[in-house]
């Protein structure tokens, strides 16, 4: 059963395809691609009842935002209520300019997410292939990816959950210029609300907006997280 849950959580990494666009202006932050693998029954609640617990939680979050990035869909990790989930972070690189820090301030965006009030908990392994979330280092994206920072690609499932998350940050934009520690850590703050659930945000002082403004997880970042595992994964659309 694990070696046919593996074969097609590849096949559908293989298949990834972007859900978001790429901004014209400005350095992209990041960007969520997504694949699908049949799992579970489908939802628990029926959309009319998600939407009612989603309208009584969505003040003050972007909800709304994701939900229209997601076709009216919301998903999460549920499985991970209970146990921690595991990440990877890969510890060094042979990528230009890498700085032996990074390593150790993406283990630290965990714990700030962690803080948001939301409960999942983190345990660091040494394994990337057990790895429920990984995070690795590219100097930069290609070309063809614009002026994109970061890239995570989740692989969810079709009842809703996320079974698996992969974050790439560049330390070079597209240009070729060494990015700041600080703005690799808004990368990283940026990406891994992407795998842990979020989408991006309208709003410039939300660490989810689409370009670089900001390198803090704020009030509305926490308050969307929140609401995101106070409620079930599903669609909201009948």
């Amino acid at each position: 059963m694990h070696d046919a849950r593996a074969r097609a959580r590849r096949h559908a990494a293989a298949d990834l395809v972007s859900d978001t666009t790429i901004m014209r202006a400005g350095v992209s932050q990041g960007t969520v691609r997504r694949a699908l693998i049949p799992q579970g029954k489908g939802q628990s609640l029926s959309p009319e009842e998600l939407r009612r617990r989603v309208r009584n939680l969505a003040l003050g979050t972007y909800v709304g935002d994701i939900l229209a990035e997601q076709d009216s869909a919301l998903y999460t990790w549920p499985e991970h209520l209970a146990n921690a989930m595991r990440v990877y972070v890969s510890p060094t690189s042979s990528i230009a300019g890498f700085d032996a820090h990074y390593p150790q301030m993406a283990r630290d965006v965990f714990g700030e997410w962690g803080d948001a009030g939301f409960p999942l908990r983190f345990t660091f392994i040494y394994d990337s292939s057990s790895a429920d979330i990984t995070v690795g280092w590219v100097e930069r994206f290609g070309a063809e990816e614009g002026q994109r920072i970061g890239v995570t690609e989740r692989v969810q499932t079709s009842a809703f959950g996320i079974a698996k998350a992969s974050v790439s940050v560049a330390n070079h934009d597209s240009t070729g210029r060494l990015l700041s520690a600080m703005a690799v850590g808004g990368i990283l703050r940026h990406e891994i609300g992407h795998a842990l659930g979020l989408n991006h945000a309208n709003d410039p002082t939300s660490v989810m907006y689409r370009e670089s403004a900001t390198s803090t997880i704020g009030v509305s970042d926490r308050a969307t997280l929140r609401l995101l595992y106070l409620v079930p994964p599903g669609s909201l659309k009948n």
